[in-house]
Order: C-alpha cells, then structure tokens, then sequence
C-alpha cells in the first residue's frame, strides 16, 4: 500500500475544541438565570464553558508540544470554587472563565449539563459508549465550613465532604484523594497533586474527573494499518502506525483546511480532525475562532473517502495558576481572596494554591480513550520562606569538615 503523508492536524471533541473570545456581555449578563427557560439556561452554559475552552487553548499552545485539555473538567472543578467566591474575586472568575455573574442559578444549569452528559453514556446499552464524571471535596478535620456552601457542592456536584488530617498526615491525605481520582479515570490519571501540595496550611481541596471510553461508530480494519510518514511542524518525517479506510463520513474542504467528523458509537459524541493545508498549520490555528469552528461545521457533508489517520496516546499536564493570572483572575490566588461564601470570615484566607489539570488519550483501530483531572488546593496561611531580597552574609564549606572555605556578605548583586 502507497504510504500517505499525512501532517499535523486539530482534533476537536469532547475534551477540546479550539478558541475564541468570551465578551463581558456575556459574562455580566444574568440571562438564563432570572426566568428564561431551562433550555436556554443550559445552552447558555455550554455556550460559556466553550467560550473559555477556547480563550484557555489560545493561551496553552505552544509550538512544538501535543496538547488536550478537558474545558468541561476545569469549569466544574472551579465551579465548586465559585461558589465560595464573593466580591471581586467572584468577578475576576466570572470574567476569566466565562462563569454566569451573579451566580443565580448558575450551579443549577452546570449540575444540568452534567446529568445530560452522564446520562448518554448511562444509556448507551452495549457498554461500547462510557461518559462518567465525579467530583470530590474534601475538608481539614478541624475546620468548620458553612452549611450553605456545602449544601450546594452537596446538591449541584454530588460532592459530599470528606474531612481529612491535613496537618498530621498531609502525604497521606495527598495520596488517599490521588487515588480517589484514579480510581474513577481508570488509572488514566495519576499523581494529580503533585508532591508537597497538601500540608499543615491547606483548607479545603476540590476535585473533578472526566472519563471517555468509546468504539468507533466505524472501525479501522486492523489489518489495513501500516506504518506511515508522519511530516511533523518543522518538516522532518517520522514513522507511526497509519489507520486507513474508505468510507463514507461526514467531510468539507474550504480556504486552508479539510474536515473529517468521525462518530462514535451511538453518535452522542463525535470527533472532528481538522487538516490544515501543508505548511499552513501555524496560520491556520492563529486564524482560528469559534465563526470559523461553526463554519467548519455547517459546511460538513456525507462524503465517500479514503481516510488515512494516525493512531496516537499521549499526557498533557498543567499547573493553570499562571496561565489564569495572565488571563486576568488574580484575586483568586493570593492572601486578600475572598472565599467568605466558604466559611463566613473576611480575613482574606483561604486563597488558592494549586491547580492542576492532567489528561489522558488514546487513539486506535477500535476507539478512543481519554480521561482528565482537575484539582484545586485551598491553603490558609503562608508558607515559610526565604527571599534574599535585602543584603546577606554567605558561607561556603566543606560539609564532612566544616571547614570554612568562603565567608562573605552581598550589600549590591550588581559588585
């Protein structure tokens, strides 16, 4: 069989789509909250979490990595966050990710999306379709939280508190809510707090998992696949298995680009690859919006071609803080926050510490796995440190010995 070349390409789906803008009408706007129906209320927060899906995108990508990111999974995750949130800092994330301002009805619509998206993989009958979310909260044993925040991580995410010895056992409270994401990603997602993000300082730790497991609606024949050149950004060729068929899909060409949509088993979700022309990939993307995403799609038709598509796996994993802050969400991450909805003080604790968000595909002949994990600590204090801002002595030793090698002092960094 004739090897296709084939180039780097955007898939869209479930667990990315590609970027845009979120405008401030739509976030300070209360429409879908204050009496419109429950349909506009939930397309209304699907509109939004793609929105930030493709503000989020835009800032991540970087010129040589793969990247997946889970929008839904970071929405809910900050979503539970959110609901703590007041004054400013209830802004600033509103602004930021999209979130309905002022919240009225907003976790109601989230807890809605949520249902529908389980419920399709709940019914799919033949196991060949699995779509399962979870969220998870967990408290310092020795905090008190106030009823209506937990009534409504209770009642809207299914998430009930679970108190835990941050103080005395920090390792062990890391790896036990650790395992508690594995176990509902299928081991796809380990490790998602990193080591030392939970001690004696943490408050509160949120969590939100996603997890994907689909057959094609048509599959590759296994014995069609064979190793192929893959033309990567900066033009040299590697090998990677190559599935082919011809069949008919739902397909469109247009200015720079061809499109593939290919559904999975009881078509409640689908993928579509987006094929830049050779050499244009870069432009493409940076050209690419939410209009162009629509147009792309409108534009699809029942087309019989010959499909040549890699299978691939891989792991992106984020620490979110400092892309948020770029993105203009500040308060939410140091000592002034306000989270008062979380236990009813003003002193400015708790603020947010870690954010860490870890996904998971796989690509081949029969389907697609993915799965991700959004985390969030919630500290209450600050950590001891050391910033040699200001002049300091230094000494250089023989550490066996202690023998003075060096001893100095810096008043000017410049000499």
């Amino acid at each position: 069989m004739r090897a296709i070349k084939a180039v780097p390409y955007i898939l869209l789906g479930l667990f990315a789509v590609a970027f845009a803008g979120c405008d401030s009408d739509s976030v300070t706007d209360s429409g879908g909250d204050n009496g419109d129906s429950t349909f506009s209320s939930l397309s209304l927060r699907i509109q939004r979490t793609n929105e930030f899906a493709f503000k989020l995108y835009q800032e991540l990508r970087s010129p040589d990595d793969n990247l997946l990111i889970s929008p839904h999974s970071i929405s809910v995750a900050f979503g539970m966050t959110y609901a703590g949130a007041r004054g400013n800092t209830e802004q600033e994330m509103a602004e930021v990710l999209c979130f309905h301002y002022p919240q009225t009805g907003f976790h109601a619509a989230l807890r809605e999306l949520n249902e529908l998206l389980t419920s399709s993989g709940e019914t799919s009958g033949n196991g060949s379709f699995e779509l399962s979310i979870a969220n998870g909260c967990w408290g310092r044993k020795d905090l008190v939280y106030l009823q209506p925040y937990l009534d409504c991580l209770s009642e809207n995410y299914s998430a009930s508190m679970q108190y835990l010895d941050f103080v005395n056992q920090p390792e062990q409270s890391r790896s036990t809510i650790n395992q508690w994401v594995a176990d509902r990603t299928e081991d796809r997602i380990k490790d998602l707090l990193p080591p030392n993000s939970i001690d004696y300082l943490t408050y509160l730790v949120l969590a939100n998992t996603v997890y994907f497991k689909a057959a094609w609606l048509n599959r590759f024949d296994e014995s069609f696949t064979y190793d192929g050149q893959f033309t990567l950004l900066e033009g040299s060729k590697i090998l990677v298995p190559m599935m082919h068929g011809e069949l008919t899909f739902a397909y469109s060409e247009g200015s720079g680009y061809r499109a593939v949509e290919l559904p999975y088993e009881g078509e409640a979700v689908s993928m579509i690859a987006i094929l830049p022309d050779e050499g244009q990939f870069q432009a493409f993307e940076d050209s690419f919006n939410a209009q162009k995403l629509t147009a792309i799609i409108d534009e699809l038709e029942e087309t019989h071609i010959t499909l040549t598509f890699p299978q691939f796996s891989f792991v992106s994993d984020f620490d979110l803080i400092p892309t948020l802050i770029d993105m203009g969400m500040t308060d939410a991450f140091a000592m002034g926050a306000n989270f008062t909805g979380m236990d009813g003080t003003n002193d400015g604790m708790p603020w947010i510490d870690v954010v860490a968000h870890k996904t998971f595909i796989s690509v081949d002949e029969n389907g697609t796995e993915a799965a991700a994990g959004t985390g969030m600590v919630l500290t209450c204090g600050m950590h001891d440190s050391f910033q040699a801002i200001r002049p300091f002595l230094f000494v250089i030793r023989h550490v066996e010995t202690g023998t003075v090698l060096f001893l100095g002092r810096v008043l000017d960094p410049r000499g």
